[in-house]
C-alpha cells in the first residue's frame, strides 16, 4: 500500500512539477516580454530625451542672446534717459534763473509802485480833491476816469510833465 501511494504520488508529483514548471515557463516569458517592452520604452525615452536636450540646447544659446539683447538695450535706454534728465535739469536751472530775476523785478516795481501811491495819498489828503471840487465850482471839469486823475496829479508835481502834455497837444493840432 505505501508503494502505491508513493506511486500514486510520484505522478502527480510529476504532473506538479510539469506545471510548476510551465507556470515558471510562462511567468519567465512574460517577465522577459516586459523586460523588452520596458527596454524598448527606456530607449524611446532616451531618444526623446535627447531631442529635448537638444532644443534646450538651443533654448540656452538663444537666452544669451536675448540677455544680451536686454542687457544692450538697458544700456542705451539708459544713456538716453541720463541725456534727457541732464537737459531737463540745466533748462529747470535757466528757467529758475529767470524767474528769480522776474521776481527781483516784479520787486522793484511794486517799491515804485508803493512810492506813486504814497505820493496819491499825501495829495489827496493835501486837499487836492478839495481844490478840484472848487474847480468844478467855478466852472470846470470833475476828473472822470483814473488816467485824467494821474495825468492832473502829474501836472501838479512834475511840472516838466505839463510842459510835454502841452507839447503832444500842439503836435497835434498843427499837423
Amino acid at each position: 500500500m505505501s508503494k502505491e501511494v508513493v506511486g500514486q504520488s510520484e505522478p502527480m508529483e510529476t504532473h506538479g512539477r510539469a506545471k510548476k514548471a510551465s507556470r515558471s515557463r510562462e511567468m519567465l516569458t512574460a517577465l522577459e516580454n516586459r523586460v523588452v517592452n520596458l527596454e524598448e520604452s527606456v530607449g524611446n525615452m532616451k531618444e526623446t530625451f535627447e531631442l529635448v536636450e537638444g532644443c534646450t540646447d538651443g533654448f540656452d544659446s538663444m537666452e544669451e542672446q536675448f540677455r544680451d539683447f536686454v542687457l544692450d538695450s538697458l544700456d542705451a535706454n539708459g544713456e538716453k534717459v541720463k541725456e534727457l534728465l541732464e537737459s531737463t535739469a540745466k533748462k529747470l536751472a535757466e528757467r529758475d534763473e529767470n524767474l528769480e530775476d522776474m521776481v527781483l523785478a516784479m520787486k522793484k516795481e511794486i517799491e515804485e509802485l508803493k512810492g506813486k501811491l504814497t505820493i496819491y495819498k499825501v495829495a489827496l489828503s493835501n486837499g487836492m480833491l478839495t481844490s478840484r471840487s472848487t474847480d468844478e465850482k467855478r466852472g470846470g471839469n470833475a476828473i472822470g476816469t483814473w488816467e485824467e486823475f494821474q495825468r492832473e496829479l502829474k501836472k501838479q508835481f512834475y511840472p516838466q510833465f505839463a510842459e510835454k502834455e502841452a507839447r503832444a497837444k500842439l503836435r497835434c493840432l498843427t499837423q
